[in-house]
């Protein structure tokens, strides 16, 4: 047996032994890719979310998180020997079902995590801060379905799908400009007409997710025709959690749960108000202050508004039409506390009253 015919049939062995998997595959191709998934060693070149592929007789280990590519050559290395030690390997293999993930980006999912349920959107365009973005980054928008909490899980911005064959990988990020703050990796095991389903990686753990379709929203009027029943109604504000219960009352307000956010007082609750303006911008107006304003970009299918300020900054608030016309903007309402803004994440609901 080669030097590398060995690496892929120890990998094997610990695939088999259920360290990520149930079952070892019986046939182990060199060509085959596998995602580590353990913590960094001593000695070894992996890190965490490298996939490693077999190229003659070199191993190519290229990370999902970030640009490193690397080639390594097996023989004499002493890691090759010490893959027994508790390692963390997931062999890719092409996922169950007809469907594919080309479809993505045309309507929201619903899907579960950490026994909370969320609505979800993966768009076709990036708006945050290009720098060191990773490449193919693309907005990922959600919220918790009842919009009860600013729970963790929401401050997931960008998804990017770095690895398509044999297996789909989809990486779920937060990031605040230039630095990554947390990463969610995701195999999709399966993809249907309805949605996908596959595991959630963290810190060697897998769990399951399943990411559900939801139908596009049928409004009954064209985008003009909505900016017009916007503009002739009256708008109504308030807060959708109450901030006792947010947890995050002593907090600053930098303190990052949800992605890009407007700040507002509590001097601003219930004075705000929402107009499309002649010049094609869209203003969140307080009674003595602009709350957000800027170019906007009207999805009424998914139920999304994004709204560009003049720093190039875009924000996304949420559409709902089932009732009567409402946007959730979210927010952080923040009090001066000496030199400091403190405060806490919140939702803004804001609807139009005919």
């Amino acid at each position: 047996m080669s030097r590398l015919g060995y690496v892929f049939f120890v990998l094997a062995v610990l695939l088999g032994a259920g360290s990520c998997t149930s079952e070892a595959p019986e046939d182990v191709a060199e060509d085959g890719k596998w995602l580590y998934v353990g913590k960094p060693i001593l000695g070894w070149p992996l890190r965490y979310g490298d996939v490693i592929k077999a190229e003659g007789e070199y191993l190519r280990l290229t990370s999902v998180l970030t640009s490193r590519d690397t080639v390594v050559e097996p023989d004499g290395a002493s890691w090759i020997d010490s893959l027994a030690s508790g390692a963390s390997f997931l062999r890719l293999q092409p996922p169950v079902g007809a469907g594919a993930l080309t479809d993505l980006t045309h309507q929201p999912f619903v899907y579960g995590m950490d026994g909370l349920q969320y609505w979800s959107s993966f768009e076709p365009a990036f708006t945050g801060f290009p720098e060191y973005a990773r490449p193919g980054a693309r907005d990922f928008v959600n919220h918790l379905f009842d919009w009860s909490a600013t729970t963790p899980g929401l401050q997931y911005s960008e998804y990017t799908i770095p690895v398509t064959d044999p297996q789909p990988v989809l990486v779920l990020a937060e990031r605040n400009r230039s630095t990554y703050l947390d990463n969610l990796i995701v195999v999709v095991d399966a993809v249907s007409g309805r949605g996908f389903r596959g595991r959630v990686i963290r810190e060697g753990v897998l769990d399951s997710i399943e990411f559900t379709k939801v139908d596009l929203l049928r409004s009954g009027f064209t985008p003009k025709q909505f900016v017009d029943l916007v503009n002739e109604g009256y708008s109504r504000s308030f807060l959708l959690i109450p901030r006792s219960k947010t947890g995050e009352g002593d907090g600053v307000v930098d303190a990052k749960r949800l992605p890009r956010r407007s700040l507002i007082d509590p001097g601003d609750l219930g004075n705000i108000s929402a107009s499309f303006l002649d010049d094609g911008t869209v203003m969140f107006l307080s009674n003595d202050h602009i709350v957000l304003q800027g170019s906007y970009v009207l999805d009424l299918d998914k139920g999304l508004l994004t709204v560009s300020d003049d720093t190039d900054a875009s924000y996304r608030v949420f559409v709902d039409l089932s009732d009567r016309i409402s946007f959730t903007l979210p927010v952080s309402v923040v009090e001066l506390d000496g030199s400091r803004l403190r405060g806490e994440d919140n939702y803004l609901r804001i609807e139009v009253v005919e």
